[in-house]
């Protein structure tokens, strides 16, 4: 807090004492000695000339926080992948930094990361039968802290792919390397250089289940509670291959803003869904994969960085909206999954933004412009 002290004028009359000289009969007449010391006056200073002896001018105290959001990241393969192709693969071939090499940047640009985290990271052999199991080795957290990523979702239908093993490892890996997350009942904050602190709080709800929607609620409250400026819901949920939120995320999205987040994402669907602005806050239904082992070759790759900063005067929260969204790739190359997401270009850049206007368009008014950036659409508006 910078203060600007304007000094007034003190204004004193000083009397000094002193003694008269003498006058001595042996010399000529001598001239009257006038007392200069107690003689001068000091003329009063007009009143009107006199400064208040102090004022304080307070310039408002601003800080601004930049989020960063993706979608789901799996850092590892299922069991049935061949190791030539998958993950681990890239992995020992190229080294924790490949992955996220392409996005690296923006990662870096901003005070706080988050992905969603759909994969163990353990060394469990205490796989839960089912389809498809997600497993990344406990090192690969690397791929998150040397890229500048800071927090994680937990809450998504493969915490538990290696049973409570598998979910214990993970959360003892992801606390050693600072890495802060939410859980079901397992709220986190992140605290900036800038003194911000950031509350993420998540929870599977891939059915209408009260109890999964109240770990959101009481999740936000108890981060209220903490001293958290902003909190940040991650909901996993909607159809997969569905580019459109079905009626229960869009009632419980509402219900989330109501209940206190200042921005949710979602995830699970692997594809975009569109975005929403309810009561000044945002909602991204899905953000797609991002860096997803999961699937060798999906045929959807299109995926895209959500970002927003945030504006704090005085430590409250200002109502302006300053978003947008990156278009990226899942791959650098379109023939398959590499695994390292990329930052579209050209015609895929431009695609993506339009698809993104026409998946918000029947429930949303805001749009993208070409560069990315979020604006609300007047009604009558073309996209």
């Amino acid at each position: 807090m910078k203060k600007i002290v304007k000094a007034g004028l003190l204004c004193m009359t000083v009397l000094l004492s002193g003694c008269r000289a003498p006058i001595t009969t042996d010399s000529p007449a001598a001239e009257p000695v006038v007392d200069t010391q107690t003689a001068v006056t000091e003329a009063p200073v007009p009143e009107t000339e006199q400064e208040p002896a102090s004022e304080v001018e307070r310039e408002p105290v601003i800080r601004t926080v930049k989020i960063t959001a993706v979608g789901d990241c799996t850092l590892g393969p299922t069991q049935k992948q061949p190791y030539s192709v998958n993950f681990h693969s890239y992995y020992d071939k190229y080294g924790e930094n490949y992955f996220f090499d392409g996005v690296r940047e923006v990662f870096e640009a901003d005070d706080f990361t988050l992905v969603n985290l759909e994969c163990v990271l353990s060394n469990s052999d205490d796989r839960v039968e089912k389809t498809w199991n997600l497993k990344g080795k406990p090192e690969y957290v690397g791929i998150m802290t040397n890229s500048s990523v800071e927090g994680c979702s937990l809450g998504n239908n493969h915490t538990f792919d290696y049973g409570q093993a598998g979910l214990d490892e993970t959360r003892e890996v992801l606390n050693e390397a600072g890495i802060v997350f939410g859980f079901n009942e397992h709220t986190d904050i992140y605290t900036t250089q800038s003194g911000v602190k950031i509350g993420i709080v998540s929870a599977s709800q891939l059915s209408a289940d009260e109890k999964h929607a109240n770990y959101i609620r009481d999740g936000i409250q108890e981060l209220r509670d903490k001293g958290a400026d902003l909190v940040i819901a991650s909901c996993h949920w909607g159809i997969e291959g569905d580019h459109y939120p079905n009626d229960y995320q869009r009632t419980l999205a509402h219900n989330i803003i109501d209940w206190g987040a200042d921005l949710l994402i979602g995830t699970h669907p692997h594809v975009l869904q569109g975005i929403e602005l309810y009561n000044g806050k945002v909602i991204c239904y899905s953000l797609g994969n991002f860096c997803f082992g999961g699937n060798l070759n999906p045929e959807v790759k299109d995926t895209a960085i959500y970002e927003q900063t945030f504006t704090f005067v005085d430590g409250e929260l200002q109502t302006d909206i300053m978003a947008d969204i990156i278009p990226c790739r899942i791959s650098s190359t379109d023939s398959r999954n590499d695994f390292q997401p990329t930052i579209a270009e050209g015609e895929k850049w431009e695609k993506i933004i339009k698809d993104m206007n026409d998946y918000s368009q029947s429930y949303s008014n805001i749009k993208f412009d070409q560069e990315g950036k979020l604006t609300v659409r007047e009604s009558g508006d073309a996209l």
